[in-house]
This record gives structure tokens, C-alpha cells and sequence, in this order.
């Protein structure tokens, strides 16, 4: 596997080290709260994220339901068997796997490797959506550079995108430098 972070309190940190030692997952950074982890997800990606709740700073809950939102880790949520059924019904339909306390060996080496299987569907989907977006970016930059064209020398349509292509093939450029290249020039900001 690979770099796993857990999210749990001091005293829990060995506990938690030897099940995760156990189940092959590694290398594993810990977090002792959930304002630590956020911040440790912002350093890298993790192929699986267990929290083991309640938190100092907060239930768990919240923090399970960000890492699904934000990243393609697989995310386990250990629970109090009295507070399982409540905390699963609002967070397993969204992608995290519940597990009620004291959670066996078995059922977490079964948790972590869904998760994992999960996971690798998961951040192939998350790398199309990231270039799938810096596509959008580029034909968003490029239109924006087509209609500076059309402001500042009356072309049209056509001939600003034309003028676009040419550009990059005479410089050697992407259609996104070229357009770069020409808001520049044409005095616009290209971070708008």
C-alpha cells in the first residue's frame, strides 16, 4: 500500500501503529487531531485515511466526509459500536467505511484492502478530472485570448483562432502559450 495516514489520539498511537503494521499498510504518518490532518493531507496524497474518532478538535465525522470530498483516499472510520449505525447511515453512501470499536485484526485487513482496491479506481478518476480540467482551463484561456483579438483588431471569430494556432506553430508553443502570448500583448491579465 501506499503512505496511509492515522487520525488518532496520543495514547491510541501504538494500537493503531501495530493494526496497520499488521494489514501491510505503510508508510504511516499520524495526526493527533483533525486540524493536523488537514493539514498533513495538504502535504500529499494517501491511498488510505483512518480516523479513529472521537478527535480532541472535533468527532471524526466531518474530517471523513472532507478527505472523500477532496482526495482520493480510501477512508476508515473507527466508531463506538453505540454511535456506529447513527454515524454510518449519514457517511458509508459517501464513501467511508464504518467500523464499530474494538475493531478486529480481520475486519480492518478486509476494510483496508476494499479500500485500497477502491482507491486505485478512485485516483484514476481523480487524475481524468484533473486533466479534464486543465483542458477546460486552456479552451477557457484561449477563448478569452480569441475575444482580446477580436476587441483590439476587429477579427473575427475564425481569423482570431487562426491567428491563435499559427502563433503557437510558429513559436513551437501549446495553443495555451500562444493565447498566453497574446492576452500579454494585448495588455489582459491571463489569471482572470
Amino acid at each position: 500500500m501506499e503512505r496511509t495516514l492515522a487520525v488518532c489520539v496520543p495514547k491510541h498511537r501504538e494500537a493503531m501503529a501495530s493494526l496497520l503494521s499488521s494489514c501491510g499498510c505503510g508508510p504511516v504518518l499520524f495526526a493527533q487531531s483533525a486540524g493536523e490532518a488537514r493539514r498533513r493531507l495538504l502535504e500529499g496524497e494517501f491511498q488510505l485515511v483512518v480516523i479513529n474518532a472521537p478527535l480532541p478538535d472535533e468527532f471524526g465525522r466531518d474530517l471523513a466526509l472532507s478527505v472523500v470530498d477532496s482526495a482520493p483516499a480510501g477512508v476508515i472510520l473507527f466508531v463506538a459500536s453505540a454511535q456506529a449505525k447513527e454515524v454510518a447511515a449519514g457517511v458509508e453512501k459517501l464513501g467511508v467505511f464504518v467500523l464499530e470499536k474494538p475493531v478486529s485484526r480481520i475486519l480492518f485487513s478486509q476494510a483496508a484492502r476494499l479500500a485500497g482496491a477502491s482507491w486505485g479506481r478512485l485516483f484514476r478518476l481523480h487524475q481524468e478530472n484533473r486533466r479534464l480540467l486543465g483542458q477546460l482551463e486552456d479552451i477557457r484561456l484561449i477563448c478569452r485570448a480569441k475575444c482580446a483579438l477580436c476587441r483590439r483588431f476587429s477579427m473575427t471569430e475564425d481569423e482570431a483562432h487562426h491567428y491563435i494556432e499559427h502563433r503557437a506553430m510558429d513559436l513551437r508553443v501549446s495553443r495555451r502559450e500562444a493565447a498566453l502570448e497574446v492576452l500579454a500583448s494585448c495588455g489582459e491579465a491571463a489569471d482572470r
